[in-house]
């Protein structure tokens, strides 16, 4: 097969590659979402996952200038397209890992391994990331066209670290036209154990923290349940709700049953923040019932905690009939 041979195939094919990137970063975003709930799945990927397809001269030079001898290069080489997903832990990692393998649209094969290279060779200090490919399991369609079944792509996972230390080195220590000299290597291993030790001390903070959190994140979760059972709809958590969260989770012993036993009684409440809701995004923060709770409980000490303006609290005051309290 000549080159132009080769292009004008590749041309014909590109559509569907970049079609199948596509496809396959938007899938596995859909499938990281449920494991790091109540964390989007946005937040959790730190870098968006775009898919590249590889250009003309890149192609060609793996099918025909990397000493291969492939019997038809562009069937055989597997990273026509990729994207890469950049997490910020080591062990985030493995839940993109367990997203891919458990994916019941494709058929993943696992290329390079990280963890596996580390523990054959303890000593060592190298490029750090897990690679899979992904092949099309059925004919799949996407922005109008069909993707044909075993058409691959490839994956990358690795962490903020480790992309930074790969976008430093790339194009240096893992070229062969670049002279690799001894101090070269000595400063990307270096890097490379200090990436390794950094990211113990983010894990074990982050254990930390999360172990600190744990009460607060328990009552969002209660919280945002309940909201979607008394009110009828999903909330849309945001920082607004944690701070409401912080500021009333002390005005009753069992916040959450102080809540439904609230709205229980006053069901009529529930109107109000179903009417206020569709265009006011304090009325969707599940922790706006605390408020409620606050405010028949301790009237006097709830308008003054209340961590916004003045302004956006009188409606709960009216809703509670003491809409000219001055406290």
């Amino acid at each position: 097969m000549t080159e132009d041979e080769f292009l004008e195939r590749w041309n014909a094919e590109r559509p569907l590659v970049e079609a199948w990137g596509k496809f396959v970063a938007q899938s596995l975003t859909d499938h990281i979402a449920p494991l790091v709930a109540p964390v989007t799945a946005d937040i959790f990927i730190r870098i968006p996952a775009i898919p590249r397809v590889k250009g003309d001269g890149s192609i060609l030079t793996k099918a025909f200038y990397r000493g291969k001898n492939y019997d038809d290069p562009l069937k055989r080489i597997t990273d026509k397209v990729g994207v890469r997903f950049v997490v910020l832990l080591a062990t985030d990692i493995q839940i993109v890992c367990q997203a891919i393998e458990n994916c019941p649209i494709w058929e993943a094969s696992k290329d390079r391994d990280f963890e596996a290279e580390r523990d054959a060779n303890p000593s060592v200090f190298e490029y750090q990331s897990v690679h899979y490919v992904v092949r099309a399991k059925n004919p799949t369609e996407f922005d109008g066209l069909t993707v044909p079944v075993g058409t691959p792509c490839e994956i990358q996972v690795r962490t903020l670290l480790q992309h930074a230390h790969s976008e430093v080195t790339h194009d240096t220590l893992y070229k062969p036209s670049v002279i690799k000299t001894p101090e070269m290597q000595r400063a990307a291993s270096k890097s490379m154990a200090l990436i390794e030790a950094t990211n113990d001390y983010f894990q074990q903070l982050m254990e930390l923290v999360e172990e600190s959190v744990a009460p607060s994140k328990k009552l969002a979760i209660e919280m945002a349940a309940l909201y979607r059972e008394m009110v009828g709809r999903n909330p849309d958590a945001t920082r607004a709700d944690g701070l409401l969260s912080d500021v009333y989770e002390s005005y009753a012993e069992n916040p959450v049953e102080a809540a439904r036993a609230l709205f229980s009684e006053k069901p009529f409440l529930l109107e109000r923040i179903r009417e206020r809701s569709a265009s006011k995004l304090l009325f969707r923060q599940p922790s706006i019932l605390l408020a409620y709770v606050a405010a028949v409980n301790r009237m006097v000490e709830a308008r003054e905690a209340w961590p916004f303006t003045p302004e956006e609290f009188k409606p709960i005051y009216r809703d509670l009939g003491i809409a000219n309290h001055e406290g």
